[in-house]
This record gives structure tokens, sequence and C-alpha cells, in this order.
């Protein structure tokens, strides 16, 4: 599972501004802040972590935009692994990153922090150089199938320019032990990556530092 439960390290979500252009989703904060986020989430969605997530960092001064990766394929009719992944294999992938890049340069945005499936695209995101600070929370180094597939990561790490950060944990077994292992391995051939992997963790172990509700 990823995340979709609020946890108490956020504050409850405030109200949001629906967006509706490139891509879609949800947009906190001041217009005018000096940092501009965009937030790629799992295969859950725009839930309530997100919108806690987002607020947060509205609060200390950014403006968050939370990206519905899922736009227009409708709500998941339950919160299984199956469910979500049955409506992730309906996201384009390289046709979303495509509208994500032109997103990103219209709202001139800063930063991009992805989990899980977002972690996934962050790889592809520093491939292909997008300007902006990049954070990748249990991201796919293998990369998943698609009908409009990215290129895998291990293909192509090492000729990386664009600096990012990946955090990952040893023991997630939804990534692949194995990959993780690989991951850490060519980590010093991968000059842009900057590799964070977390001992006695598995996926989404991002909750375990913060504290469910």
């Amino acid at each position: 599972m990823c995340h979709g439960h609020a946890v108490k390290a956020f504050p409850a979500p405030a109200p949001a501004e629906p967006f509706d252009r490139t891509v879609a989703g949800f947009t906190w904060g001041d217009p005018a802040a000096e940092k501009t986020i965009a937030v790629l989430p799992d295969i859950y969605g725009c839930n309530p972590f997100y919108k806690g997530l987002s607020t947060l960092m509205a609060q200390k001064g950014a403006r968050v935009h939370l990206v519905d990766t899922f736009y227009g394929l409708g709500d998941l009719p339950e919160a299984t692994r199956e469910a979500a992944f049955a409506r992730r294999n309906k996201v384009d992938d390289k046709s979303f990153l495509d509208r994500f890049e032109q997103f990103c340069r219209e709202e001139q945005v800063t930063g991009v922090v992805g989990f899980c499936l977002g972690g996934l695209y962050i790889f592809e995101l520093a491939r292909r150089g997008l300007s902006a600070d990049l954070i990748g929370l249990y991201g796919f180094p293998q990369g998943l199938p698609n009908e409009d597939p990215l290129p895998v990561p291990f293909d192509y790490l090492p000729e990386v320019d664009q600096s990012f950060t990946m955090l990952v944990g040893r023991d997630d077994d939804s990534v692949g032990r194995d990959n993780i292992e690989k991951l850490e391995k060519m980590s010093p051939e991968v000059r842009a990556m900057t590799l964070k992997v977390y001992d006695g963790v598995g996926h989404n172990f991002l909750y375990k530092y913060l504290g469910r509700i």
C-alpha cells in the first residue's frame, strides 16, 4: 500500500483551488510565493495524505500544485492495490509527462516531489532535463509496464545530467529488493543522483516517521 490516510504531522487539508489546464489538480498557497512545487502522488491519487502535505508546504510559504495524474479516469471503486493499478494502467505515461512538462514551464515550477508512480516520473523528468529541484520517494528504477511506456531508468541513469534525489527503503518489496540493491550498486556511476537507502523499512516508509492518525 502507498499513502492514503491523513497523518498527525500534517495539518487538516485547507480549501484548495481546482485547476484544469495542461494537467489538472488542486492548488494551495500564494501566487507570489518564491517557490512553486508540484506534487505527483502515488497510485491512489489526490487523497488526504497528499492534500495535508500540500497544505503544510503552502503554510511554509510555497505555492503548491497537487497534480491529479488520474484526472478523467474516475474515482477508485475501492481503495485496493488491484483497483489502483487497474486505473493506473489507463494513464499514458509519455503523454502525461509531456503535458506535465509544459505545465511546469507555464507555472514556473521550481520543485517536483513524486511518490511511487510519481517517483518513477522523477527519474524520467531528470532524464528529460527538467530545470527544477527533483525529489522522488519509492520510485521504480526498473520502470513500469504501460501502453505508452517510459524508458527504463536502469538503462539511462548514468547519462543523466539533471540533479535529482531518490529516497528508498531497503526492504521495499513493491519496488523489489533486488532493484533497490542494483540501484545502490550503480549509484556511484550516476553523477546526477543523490540516493538515500533507509535500512529496516519498505515501501511508503514516510508514514513511519510521520505517524498515522
